[in-house]
């Protein structure tokens, strides 16, 4: 099989296609190089012809391989050629239709040669095309020579001679799979009520997770004997052949035929099966033919009713194609079976019983197969053969996974990759930019296939059914962690590897394998996870990929920013001159180097979340750009003036650009967006509302700002939102400001200009003015809301109707200051017996100022307002509310009230599923027992905080008892409380400033987490009861603890790991004989002023990592070397007495990670020990932070040795005025400096230290980064 270059025909074929446009040809006509495109285009149909043959037999002739290498290498620079041709013919006709001849762009324009002999002169295009001549000349001499034959059969329309499976299997060697016999044994055994006398049951799963196997199972349960007359089953494979597989089941069911006729085999088959109940399984289908399937089952329909065909496939298309019935779809292993399915074929046993020297590496054995059966089975046999653990830790750690003959595997991986056809084979070897685990959008992957060229026209809509395609075939699968996003198995992220070849290069994994020296110039995509510092260091090689086409950061922590060398950003990216996918998103970039503009190549540009204010113009001349993203560049407010040259951009996402404020007129020019998300109506000569008229492709979500610069209604209604289906997310938003200058009617009757359509799925209205809602909002053609948000609307004193819309699920009311009442009018007109808000599952009221009342479905009425499936119902900052009806709640889970009165709480009925409970500040609140009518016995977290007149919680024993699931309780601000005897057992107690509160519950047995803060009255003399138990404990502040007695006892608390003391007046030393707690990981002490000592043998915590030490300034026993824990990873000293720095042996800790020293030596002036021979501080250090220290002037000598040294914060050092040698701060990736004046006039651009420093990806002098150009001089 073909692996890595099957799919350069479906690339050659695009080449094809451009090499024989007529606009490239007739631009290029003067300079005579058409002739030679017309010339390449004859020997690449040659080629064409040619190049099936060539993918069948490049596994059997290397020659063959290096042939289609080099042709695929050819291709791409041929590629990138054309499209430099075709961007100047582009630019040039941009300049000739530009009447603005004094712009910045246009002045950019001008460095073009006018001439186009010039350009081709100038560009180097000569030697391009005797490199590309002379290439494709000698591969097409090569064809006769590797007798390459025109016109052969593709390998994907022919079967490879595989081994087929059958019925038969060994039931003990099957693991976890129980269950899912169990579910098909039902579905075969049932009785089904259907108009077909057979039910097809399909199921589905990636290659090698077990559906045959499956299948096996229960085709030879016992329990099946005698419910079939007729049993027999067929391998189908790739090749469906309905003679075959007729054929086949004809001779299990009727024994030997001697047919060569389809029809009759059909007709004997058909009187077979007559009467008869069957199961017939047909495994492995690809076809997705209706025709061919329609054909095959024509004989089953003479069958009894109950009988039953089982179709086993990869392929949810299959599935649909062949039965009504919902696909079962067959998962994964747990980690348990996968590991005794791996025994069972390594060991021939069902545990590790026998070699527990093998179970951990056979546990990662199975990680690395991702539980996948054929996976664990194959390395199971493999390592059947392996009799030591070095052996097996050998196979673990080697290429076996990519290795084409040795593992069964990839083989049936590369079958499902086999069969894609061509355009698909591209897509998905793009997909190897993704590491293991990296989760995908599916927008953001059919951006950069279409920046790659992979789509045609509609090119969107073409990139979504490739996608749906490889994700029914198993290639992707949903995440579980996040619904909205994909990932590709393990195996299957080897498999895409593999088949992309050299082309694609993840640089973690070449600097991680140390591989800089074997990587090809000719790689094509570039991706790379984001660290939160980029040096340069870690993108040295990548000058040396002339021709790469995606420069692609992955962030593996959702939207995390990172740092970036300016080196990268200004002597690496504008050198990326074949560039088609550039990332930068994410980083805390500034600004973008003019240069930007000469990556002509460029279709996808990702900026988001950066730090930029502007583009630079020379974006402008971008014009192959097709995606541009700026989603959350918060400091954004400017966009390049001519926008309006990006002709063929599709996609601008400007989402959450608050500064964005003003939008050229330009961009109404664009009018092959789909993305526009959103648009900023401009006071004077930017954007008018009726531009939106000719956006008719608009897409998704769109955000409408500054409204209220819209003075005439007939251009809302000229904006034509109720013709543009495909928004399916608007929002309306007027400016925060309700002065003298708006106008209520005028307001009103935009808003009711700018209806949309009716598919519209979610509506956001924010700072209208007007005094009502349109009659559009809340009509029932709208019925496909499922979200609605109404904010500060300050001038409306009703609601819309929105009770009766069937899919609203999300409903948000903030700031509606003229509401005093909500009545009927909310739910509209209801009939006996009709449910309020159906799908109803978010409901949110916040800071209604004037709301007083609410009332229910009739004046005075008794009966309960019931909301099916709320879930969750914040009610905040209403605090005139008084009167509501009664509510049932049934599916609530989560209700926060905050500044309300307490009769909000007296209205909410049945809540008989809320497990997580905040109240805020709820006026008149004595007991939280009494508020409600039925107390919330299901209960898991419950926060309760600012209530002045809260005496108790539920003080009933009996509810007690029957809270058995709450975990846990947060009372914070509650003056009054005198007591929480009542909480029962839980898991983690956070009580805060409650000045009355005396005593904690008796039993404390369980509490895990135990936080106490300023709780004056509270005494406490022990805790011993939960010293088995207890994990964290904080004590801050006015608490009337005694330390020493609570912690001295004969207790060993094991499971403390955390202890942290705050501002504890009443500590002045802790227990003799130190702390009792062996496993503690994290001591932080701050503010305890009368503190004398630390704890005693603290050089016995072996498990303590942190150590924080804050404002302690009666400590009269101060740090010394025997006194400093042995394994510390972070410490930090700061305002305490501590001996001098050279006799703290802090250079012998090498675990010593990160390292805090503020105000404790005031008297230092060199930062280092008298003796030259020894070091301060250990070479493992990564972080450093000084600060405080008024004498401080050098750093030099002693940063000899901290050649691992990252981070280094300077603060508060006055007459500091020297960094260490430039060579020691190499490694140095982050630089913090303030209020050290000496050092940041040296830092700063026109400083001695610029060169030193410039490189580090992060420098803030005084809080300010040095590369804003606005805040750092």
């Amino acid at each position: 099989m073909a692996i890595g270059e099957v799919f350069l025909g479906a690339f050659v074929t695009v080449l094809l296609e451009r090499l024989a446009s007529r606009e490239l040809l007739k631009f290029l006509r003067p300079s005579g190089i058409d002739a030679q495109l017309k010339k390449w285009r004859r020997t690449l149909l040659m080629i064409k012809d040619v190049l099936t043959d060539a993918e069948n037999k490049q596994t059997m002739y290397e020659t063959v391989k290096e042939w289609l290498i080099d042709l695929e290498d050819l291709a791409y620079d041929l590629d990138d050629l054309v499209d430099k041709l075709n961007t100047e013919n582009v630019q040039r006709k941009l300049m000739e239709n530009d009447e603005e001849s004094t712009s910045q762009v246009q002045k950019f324009l001008s460095t073009f040669s006018n001439n186009l002999s010039d350009f081709i002169s100038e560009r180097g295009i000569n030697s391009e095309l005797q490199d590309i001549n002379e290439r494709l000349e000698d591969l097409a001499e090569q064809i006769s020579m590797l007798s390459l034959v025109m016109n052969v059969k593709g390998s994907s329309d022919k079967t490879g001679e595989r081994l087929q499976l059958t019925s038969v299997v060994e039931e003990s060697e099957v693991h976890g799979r129980e269950k899912d016999k169990v579910d098909l044994l039902k579905m075969l055994l049932e009785v089904e009520s259907s108009d077909s006398p057979v039910s097809v049951i399909p199921i589905v799963g990636m290659g090698g997770v077990g559906k045959t196997t499956l299948v096996q199972l229960v085709y030879n349960d016992d329990s099946l004997k005698g419910e079939f007359d007729l049993m027999a089953w067929a391998c189908v494979s790739d090749e469906f052949d309905a003679f075959r597989i007729t054929k086949i089941i004809l001779e299990k069911v009727s024994g030997s035929c001697d047919y060569t006729d389809l029809n009759m085999l059909q007709v004997k088959l058909k009187e077979s099966l007559s009467n008869k109940r069957f199961l017939v399984v047909l495994d492995d289908v690809w076809n997705e033919k209706y025709g061919d399937w329609d054909i095959l089952r024509r004989p089953f329909l003479a069958g009894k009713p109950g009988s039953k065909i089982i179709v086993t496939t990869r392929l949810e298309k299959v599935a649909k194609i062949m039965s009504r019935i919902p696909a079962y779809h067959l998962n994964l292993l747990s980690d348990n079976d996968a590991l005794s399915l791996l025994a069972q074929h390594s060991l021939g046993t069902k545990t590790f019983d026998v070699r527990p020297d093998l179970r951990e590496i056979g546990k990662s054995v199975v990680r690395r197969c991702q539980n996948l059966p054929l996976a664990v089975k194959s390395l199971g046999g493999l390592l059947r053969t392996k009799a030591s653990p070095n052996e097996w830790e050998g196979v673990l750690n080697s290429d076996i996974w990519t290795a084409e003959e040795k593992s069964e595997i990839l083989p049936a991986l590369k079958l499902s990759y086999h069969y894609l056809p061509p355009e698909l084979k591209q897509c998905f070897a793009y997909c190897a930019i993704f590491p293991k685990d990296y989760e995908f959008n599916k927008s953001e992957l059919v951006y950069l296939w279409m920046a790659e060229g992979f789509l045609k026209q509609s090119q969107e809509e073409l990139g979504d059914d490739y996608f749906d395609e490889l994700l029914t075939r198993s290639f992707f699968q949903k995440s579980s962690a996040n619904t909205s996003s994909f990932v590709m198995h393990d195996l299957i992220n080897d498999l895409a590897m593999c088949v992309s070849g050299y082309k694609c290069l993840r640089l973690d994994d070449m600097l991680k394998d140390n591989l800089r020296h074997k990587i090809s110039g000719k790689i094509r995509h570039l991706s790379f996870i984001s660290h939160y510092y980029e040096s340069y260091d870690r993108f040295s090689s990548v000058n040396s990929f002339q021709s790469l086409r995606a420069f692609l950061p992955l962030s593996l922590y959702g939207d995390s920013n990172f740092f970036l060398t300016q080196r990268v950003l200004l002597d690496v990216v504008p050198k990326l001159y074949c560039v088609r996918e550039l990332s930068l998103s994410n980083y805390q970039i500034y600004e973008l180097p003019s240069s930007i503009g000469n990556l002509r190549h460029l279709r996808y540009f990702n900026l988001s979340r950066t730090l930029l204010k502007w583009l630079p113009e020379s974006v402008g001349t971008l014009c192959n750009l097709q995606v541009l993203i700026l989603e959350c560049c918060s400091r954004l407010s400017k966009l390049p003036a001519r926008m309006d040259k990006l002709i063929n951009l599709r996609h601008l996402n400007i989402a959450g650009t608050s500064q964005l404020r003003e939008m050229s007129e330009g961009i109404a020019r664009l009018t092959s967006l789909q993305t526009l998300s959103k648009f900023v109506v401009s006071k004077s000569s930017g954007l008018k509302i009726n531009d939106l008229r000719d956006f008719s492709l608009l897409k998704g979500e769109i955000s409408i700002e500054e409204l209220q610069h819209v003075v005439n209604v007939q251009e809302a209604t000229d904006a034509r939102l109720t013709n543009k289906p495909s928004l399916n997310k608007i929002r309306l938003i007027w400016c925060r400001t309700f002065d003298d200058s708006r106008n209520e009617i005028l307001e009103l009757d935009v808003l009711d200009a700018l209806k949309p359509h009716e598919k519209l799925s979610s509506l956001e209205i924010n700072f209208y003015g007007g005094s009502k809602f349109p009659s559009w909002i809340g009509d029932s053609t709208f019925s496909m809301l499922t979200a609605i948000s109404f904010g500060f609307c300050k001038k409306c004193s009703t609601l819309p109707t929105l009770g009766k819309l069937p899919l609203l699920k999300d409903l948000s009311v903030q700031g509606m200051d003229q509401v005093k009442v909500i009545g009927r009018e909310f739910y509209g007109n209801v009939c006996d017996g009709e449910l309020l808000f159906p799908s109803l599952e978010n409901l949110t009221f916040e800071d209604m100022s004037q709301w007083e009342e609410w009332h229910g479905l009739a004046p005075g009425a008794q009966c309960a307002v019931e909301i099916p499936k709320l879930c969750r119902f914040y009610i905040r900052r209403c605090p005139k509310l008084v009167s509501l009806p009664i509510f049932s709640f049934p599916s609530l889970r989560e209700l926060s009230v905050e500044k309300c009165n307490e009769v909000v709480l007296n209205s909410m009925h049945n809540l008989t599923s809320l497990t997580q409970l905040k109240l805020v500040k709820i006026s008149g609140l004595r007991s939280v027992l009494e508020v409600f009518e039925q107390f919330p016995l299901k209960l898991e977290n419950f926060e309760i905080d600012d209530c002045e007149d809260l005496v108790t919680l539920w003080p009933s024993e009996n509810i007690v008892q029957r809270l058995v699931n709450l975990q846990k309780v947060c009372v914070k601000w509650c003056p009054k409380l005198l007591s929480i005897q009542e909480i029962g057992v839980i898991g983690s107690l956070d009580i805060e400033n409650c000045a009355s509160l005396e005593s904690l519950p008796e039993n404390i047995t369980s509490f895990r987490d135990l936080k106490i803060i300023n709780c004056p009255s509270l005494k406490m003399t022990t805790l011993e009861d939960c010293s088995t138990s207890l994990e964290n404990l904080t004590i801050e502040s006015r608490v009337n603890l005694n330390l020493t007695n609570l912690m001295l006892s004969f207790h060993n608390y094991s499971s403390l790991t955390r202890l942290c003391i705050y501002g504890y007046d009443g500590l002045e030393s802790f227990p003799k004989g130190g702390l009792p707690i062996p496993n503690l990981r994290d001591l932080e002490i701050n503010g305890c002023i009368i503190l004398r000592s630390l704890p005693e043998r603290m050089e016995q915590l072996l498990s303590l990592k942190i150590l924080q030490v804050y404002d302690c300034p009666s400590l009269t026993e101060s740090f010394h070397k025997r006194n400093i824990p042995p394994n510390l990873v972070y410490l930090i000293i700061s305002n305490c007495r501590v001996n001098p720095l050279g006799e703290l042996d802090l250079h012998k800790h090498t675990s010593l990670k990160s390292l805090c020293l503020g105000s404790v030596y005031p008297e230092l002036v060199f930062f280092s020990n008298d003796n030259d021979q020894h070091y301060l501080l250990p070479p493992s250090l990564k972080y450093l932070e000084l600060c405080n220290l008024p004498n401080l002037e050098t750093l030099s000598k002693g940063f000899l040795n901290l050649t691992s040294l990252q981070q280094l914060d300077l603060w508060d050092c006055p007459k500091l005025e020297a960094l260490p040698m430039e060579d020691h701060l190499y490694n140095l990736l982050s630089l913090s400096i303030s209020n050290c004046p000496l050092l940041k006039k040296r830092c700063l651009r026109n400083g001695d230290y610029w060169a030193i420093i410039a490189d580090i990806p992060n420098v803030e002098i005084d809080y300010c980064s040095i590369y804003d150009p606005e805040s750092c001089p």
